[in-house]
């Protein structure tokens, strides 16, 4: 048996050569000496993550696959099938939520992000939700969160447009609060950011006009604020404070970004719907999920292995949570090593972000002898996602030197090496208009295996589903009958 070293690069992907691809462009010796050793390539996205047709993947479903070695069938993706079959009116909550409403005649507080690109939310489903309920609710209330993060920068205007279409019809609909999702869906523990949106929705103070929502938004860009950074604000409205008979509907379908807000709203005493389970909170989910069972650290575990996971606070979920298929529990031997992330408005002010600090302590592990460390770097992720070029080349260049020496300590201690990424994002740095890109990307991901210090074959291509048996393969330990997946390494 060998010791196991798993590395993931957060949206470190490949994409194609072109001015704005730091991944290309950044000053990364290392990093790209292992990619030449190795041409093999992961897919990200769509129905390889369980996800729809032609959607971006992301650091929940990657690290989940990872970790389930299978795919795992999205919520994203049931809730789709759902609406067009015609089930998610006839789903038992949703029905309880709809009887609630005409038995107390409360009112309905609609909050969710509004995207399209099936990451946190989608704004399809919101539509829809408002098109079943606007005869039950006594008035529907819409929370406006923008996106700019998982979308362009600045599309509010569109989807503001979109939502204004679907309540022409219903009379006792409208948009009483706007915030962006640094505010809104805040998952670092930055609770004045949770409060400023809680305020605006439940609190208001300060107002904008109905009529002068697109012209807010409009002048938040004129400010510098992308829609990732809309300050939060209320819009006069009928409203006048939640009733016990009100119901809250967080459409959002990814959890990990409504935990804040939605304990939050517990103060409030009237019920809570979500659309998925909200760890930690007193909500009623209408597509609770299941946890994933047999994954990589359950069977770590059943082998009475010691594995240990590190990273900083913003991908603790990723690495935890998401990664051992929905378990907040570890599992016996399993340790946690958590870097708080340095708290910025921006995380391209940071570019470095905690890399040394996690470098640093999965060097310790190492020493130490933990049978298996898993390691995320976020870098990638979070300063791509800031559109900032330059900040996203620095994080890349400072990254490179801190995953040389991870892995030149895992060498020296005689540990198999698997390395790859979740999904892209900082490859793509700027879209064709000239604005900047924040989003993440629809392209693959490197992979590369190092056993007794060299860079072993690998197949060409292969899947998330993959990574574990190889990471296992990789070690010389008992396969995990309960992967789809396969070892990509080639004999």
């Amino acid at each position: 048996m060998r010791k196991g070293l798993l590395i993931i690069l957060d949206g470190y992907g490949e994409g194609k050569q072109y001015p704005y691809n730091p991944v290309i462009k950044a000053d990364t010796p290392f990093l790209k000496s292992l990619k030449a050793q190795s041409k093999t390539e992961i897919k990200t996205d769509s129905e390889a993550v369980g996800l729809l047709p032609h959607t971006m993947g992301g650091s929940e479903v990657g690290h989940m696959t990872i970790g389930a070695g299978r795919i795992i069938h999205s919520t994203a993706s049931a809730i789709a099938n759902d609406i067009k079959s015609g089930a998610f009116e006839k789903n038992e909550k949703f029905v309880s939520l709809i009887k609630k409403l005409d038995k107390n005649g409360g009112d309905l507080h609609l909050i969710g992000m509004m995207s399209d690109k099936n990451i946190h939310s989608d704004i399809n489903h919101a539509i829809e939700i408002i098109r079943l309920t606007k005869t039950h609710a006594k008035h529907i209330y819409i929370h406006f969160i923008s996106d700019g993060r998982d979308t362009n920068s600045f599309v509010a205007p569109k989807y503001l447009k979109m939502i204004n279409t679907a309540i022409k019809s219903a009379r006792n609909t409208e948009i009483i609060s706007v915030s962006g999702r640094l505010y809104a869906m805040d998952r670092e523990g930055i609770l004045d950011r949770t409060t400023k949106a809680f305020d605006a929705m439940f609190h208001p103070k300060k107002f904008i006009d109905s009529t002068k929502i697109e012209d807010y938004i409009k002048s938040q860009y004129d400010a510098g604020n992308t829609d990732e950074y809309i300050e939060p604000i209320s819009v006069k409205s009928s409203f006048k404070a939640v009733k016990k008979e009100d119901i809250l509907f967080f459409f959002n379908f990814r959890e990990d970004r409504l935990r804040q807000i939605v304990k939050m709203t517990e103060s409030l005493g009237c019920d809570i719907y979500t659309m998925a389970n909200v760890g930690g909170t007193k909500s009623v989910a209408l597509y609770p999920e299941k946890m994933v069972e047999h994954t990589l650290s359950e069977h770590l575990s059943n082998l009475g292995l010691r594995q240990v996971k590190v990273s900083e606070s913003t991908k603790y979920a990723h690495v935890t949570y998401f990664l051992n298929g929905g378990r907040e529990e570890p599992f016996k031997n399993e340790d946690r090593i958590h870097v708080p992330t340095i708290k910025v408005d921006r995380f391209d002010k940071t570019p470095k972000m905690r890399a040394y600090e996690i470098t640093n302590k999965a060097v310790q592990s190492i020493k130490s002898g933990y049978d298996a460390v898993i390691v995320n770097y976020s870098n990638p992720d979070m300063i791509g996602h800031t559109g900032n070029y330059e900040a996203t080349k620095i994080a890349l260049e400072y990254l490179d030197k801190c995953v040389k020496r991870l892995v030149d300590s895992a060498i020296k201690n005689n540990y198999a090496i698997v390395i790859t990424a979740d999904h892209g994002n900082a490859e793509y740095m700027k879209n064709e208009d000239g604005s900047n890109n924040t989003a993440h990307t629809l392209n693959h991901v490197f992979f590369v295996v190092i056993i007794d210090g060299k860079v072993v074959k690998t197949k060409a291509y292969g899947g998330f589903k993959d990574v574990a048996p190889t990471l296992l393969d990789a070690m010389q330990v008992e396969k995990n009958p309960y992967f789809e997946g396969k070892s990509l390494i080639q004999s």
